[in-house]
């Protein structure tokens, strides 16, 4: 009772990085639910232009990466949270102006890697100031409170969308901006952590073969979330006998079970043990997952409901495992002195798995059954290989840098 019942507050100082994890994952959901209706409405942008420009945007916030984690070790997490901060907030006003593709690619540029640099910045300013038990919980505590601020933001701006005028988009991005701004001050409250510690080996991160490959695999897990929002809502419609309108309630399942749980379905992977064992739990429950949502395609109205209610339980229990066990994973590995440039090859890793996870919902798309059945063995493989390649404890990755 009294593991279950540990105060948020036992993170101190880091409970204001929680609250301005709130305020972006809020801005970011309003802006998610609004981007691609803007783009076509009000700027009057052809979607395949949207679809060039998203990619390049993509690229652009790719090859940031190999700058922001430098930056974070050489000036310190803090100060790159709050300059990517105001960068972000900056850009996202600028919304407002954009008027082309190329005004389009340049601010969204510039305010996708700015949130990169914070998601970096707070990782790697966690990883300083926090032990291991401690980082999982609070990035467990994290998860939650962004998946209650993207829902908070999307429907937040619901009837400025409907409104469907260039004054109420201009309304979203400028509040938007106000609020991920608030993130600034709730860092300058958050923890100062004190220097750096010792290098554990002379080598840059992306020279650390290992940490690269978990990074990779791991990367490839976060496939998931496009399977939820792409493959499932597709399968649903074109597929199966369930209402059209069963794949909002679907998400939202997702998103509730994920808020309440993801801090009790992490405990179990506070070391690199117990991350091996959940990762392959995690591997099991998107089989499970999966087998149940594909077959919802043979059958009647009523039980495929069931079986895709079923399905996305047991999906998102795969989901909260991986997820715990990542971030054990991007932290035990690490050196603890250069958490900035391990931590961005973990979101470079991230984005990689976001580009898979369209791949394989299209291979859904094109092969059905044999769909999921690819999507099945492609998790499951990870989830395999990552238990494979986790060393016994701490000490052994360590040693893998140095040597």
């Amino acid at each position: 009772m009294r593991e279950k019942a540990t105060p948020l507050t036992s993170f101190g100082r880091a409970n204001y990085l929680l609250l301005g994890q709130l305020f972006t994952s809020t801005g970011t959901g309003a802006i998610l639910a609004t981007a691609a209706i803007f783009l076509i409405r009000s700027v009057r942008l052809p979607p395949t232009e949207v679809g060039i420009g998203m990619a390049a945007v993509g690229v652009i916030s790719f090859a940031a990466l190999f700058a922001i984690g430098p930056a974070v070790d050489r000036f310190g997490p803090r100060k790159v949270i709050i300059i990517s901060t105001i960068l972000a907030a900056t850009a996202t006003a600028c919304f407002a102006w954009i008027d082309s593709l190329v005004t389009f690619v340049l601010f969204e540029s510039v305010s996708n890697s700015a949130l990169l640099g914070m998601s970096v910045g707070q990782r790697a300013l966690i990883g300083r100031v926090m032990g291991a038990g401690d980082r999982v919980r609070y990035q467990a505590y994290s998860r939650s409170v962004s998946n209650v601020g993207y829902a908070l933001g999307t429907l937040a701006v619901v009837p400025l969308l409907q409104a469907d005028t260039h004054t109420a988009y201009t309304a979203i991005f400028l509040g938007t901006a106000v609020i991920i701004g608030a993130t600034v001050p709730c860092t300058v409250k958050g923890p100062y952590p004190e220097t750096a510690p010792a290098r554990k080996s002379t080598r840059m991160a992306i020279a650390d073969v290992r940490y690269v490959v978990m990074a990779i695999l791991c990367g490839l897990l976060t496939a998931r979330s496009k399977i939820l929002t792409v493959a499932v809502p597709l399968w649903i419609a074109t597929h199966t006998h369930a209402p059209l309108g069963l794949t909002g309630f679907l998400l939202f399942l997702n998103t509730a079970v994920v808020v309440v749980l993801q801090v009790r379905f992490s405990r179990g992977a506070a070391d690199l043990a117990g991350a091996s064992r959940v990762t392959l739990f995690g591997g099991a429950s998107f089989v499970g997952a999966f087998i149940l949502i594909a077959l919802a395609s043979t059958t009647t109205t009523g039980v495929a409901i069931a079986m895709l209610i079923a399905g996305i339980v047991l999906f998102t229990l795969g989901e909260m495992w991986t997820a715990a066990a990542s971030w054990t994973y991007s932290y035990e590995l690490a050196d603890p002195a250069l958490q900035g440039q391990y931590q961005s090859i973990f979101a470079l890793g991230r984005t990689g798995g976001n580009i898979v996870g369209s791949l394989l919902a299209s291979v859904v798309a094109a092969l059905a059954i044999t769909g999921w059945g690819v999507v099945a063995a492609v998790l499951l493989s990870c989830c395999v290989l990552t238990a494979v390649a986790t060393p016994a404890n701490r000490a052994v990755g360590l040693h893998s840098q140095v040597e």
